[in-house]
């Protein structure tokens, strides 16, 4: 066995990752994820958790093909988790994945094996997402609770954004992709839920879509994203869920809402003017949520007239669940979205 660290060229990251240190690599948004080939009987990682919330925290890890959910510490010190035991002679494949959202970050150190090397895959396409809590896949693991409220005092233990419809989407279309989702988030600054519950205080997507650290709370603080380092296919928005938050009268607001769509437009067409050739969906989620927000994402949408931002409704867009969607409503969605991204790379 032998100690590989973070800064050997077989590890290979995904997602908005602060690589500012190579030897110290810190995963910020739900589904980023490092990965790369292995060999030996037995696979550990040395981590540092960098916990934001008192709930528990853990992180995920795909083996030859198996998910698997470990638990980490809270303190900050480095801790070591052991991945796997009592594996066959061969090479295997390993990727370790975030969770979860703002309950914490971590930066990756190393890991223990008898060899390491990079995977060398090849995607197809490169996705893009912005969304809150659904997009997150937080609560997606209470599986018997379908169509219903979520389970009381769950504190994450649910949530993993592998079984979100923007992972699921991006492994049926094996794309590479960048989820900038967080639970809570609205639109506009004091609006939603993220960072509250104090409105002074609530953070909306136009703080954080151009972050690369976004939690205002974090430890490390915030700090610009270099748009350079990933330029999608498509770029997938999924807000207007939350913003019903503080005042869920505001939608029924004529300035109100033409503001709120200045404000959208505002942050799509700057992304429009950095990806150049990328083509923009725009929808909401299958949760339950005031119908009025999906027209007012018709009506934006509309008068953009552009052939290169697009709507779609889900089926059951607002109408399926009062929780958040579990796995198989995330596949749902990831069904209906794969279908949609398939049929527009083939105008």
């Amino acid at each position: 066995m032998a100690v590989f660290t973070a800064d050997n060229k077989a590890f290979s990251f995904m997602g908005r990752t602060d690589l500012s240190d190579p030897c110290a690599p810190m995963l910020i948004y739900p589904g980023a994820n490092v990965s790369f080939a292995f060999t030996g009987s037995s696979l550990s990682a040395e981590i540092e958790n960098i916990s934001m919330t008192d709930d528990p925290q853990w992180i995920g890890a795909v083996i030859d093909g198996v998910q698997h959910k470990y638990e980490l510490r809270k303190d900050t010190a480095r801790q070591t988790i052991m991945l796997a035991e009592g594996l066959e002679t061969g090479t295997h494949t390993c990727m370790i994945f975030k969770r979860q959202a703002a309950a914490h970050y971590f930066r990756f150190l190393s890991v223990q094996a008898d060899s390491v090397q990079p995977l060398g895959r090849k995607y197809d396409l490169k996705l893009e997402f912005f969304g809150d809590s659904v997009s997150a896949g937080e609560v997606t693991e209470a599986v018997y609770y379908e169509g219903m409220a979520d389970p009381t005092d769950h504190h994450g233990m649910y949530d993993n954004s592998y079984f979100s419809y923007t992972f699921s989407t991006a492994r049926k279309l094996n794309a590479e992709f960048n989820n900038n989702s967080q639970g809570g988030l609205a639109l506009l600054d004091h609006t939603g839920y993220f960072y509250g519950p104090a409105v002074e205080t609530l953070t909306g997507l136009e703080s954080t879509y151009d972050k690369l650290s976004y939690v205002p709370y974090a430890p490390c603080g915030t700090s610009e994203w270099d748009f350079s380092r990933y330029t999608p296919d498509f770029v997938i928005f999924a807000i207007g869920q939350n913003d019903a938050n503080p005042d869920p009268d505001a939608v029924f607001d004529k300035a109100y809402t033409e503001k709120w769509k200045a404000k959208y437009k505002e942050i799509l067409l700057d992304l429009k003017t950095r990806y150049k050739t990328a083509r923009f969906i725009i929808i909401t989620t299958v949760l339950k949520h005031e119908m009025k927000w999906e027209y007012i994402l018709d009506e934006l949408c509309a008068e953009l007239a552009d052939p290169a931002v697009t709507r779609l409704r889900f089926r059951r867009a607002g109408l399926a669940t009062d929780g958040h969607p579990r796995i198989t409503e995330q596949e749902e969605m990831a069904e209906e979205l794969t279908a949609y991204i398939k049929q527009l790379t083939q105008k």
